[in-house]
């Protein structure tokens, strides 16, 4: 014919329904990937929490660190004498 389709009124209610399940995959998907986005980034908060605590925790290691090596440079020069 002239390039058109012909459908039956059962062709197309089947093609209806198979697009109504598609589409509420579809949907289905999206609500899941939607979730998973916010999972992502209360995991990203929560690790830059961490991360910056250890930050904070690096500083006050090599401050104790430091104080430690001029205690120990103070009892050589103390013991010296």
């Amino acid at each position: 014919m002239n390039g058109v389709e012909v459908y039956n009124k059962e062709i197309l209610n089947d093609e209806i329904r198979r697009l109504i399940i598609t589409n509420v995959q579809l949907m289905a998907d999206k609500t899941e990937t939607k979730k998973a986005k916010i999972n992502l980034e209360v995991d990203k908060t929560r690790l830059f929490g961490k991360k910056n605590s250890l930050v904070v925790k690096r500083k006050e290691l090599r401050t104790e660190i430091a104080i430690l090596n001029i205690i120990k440079f103070f009892n050589v020069l103390i013991c010296r004498y």
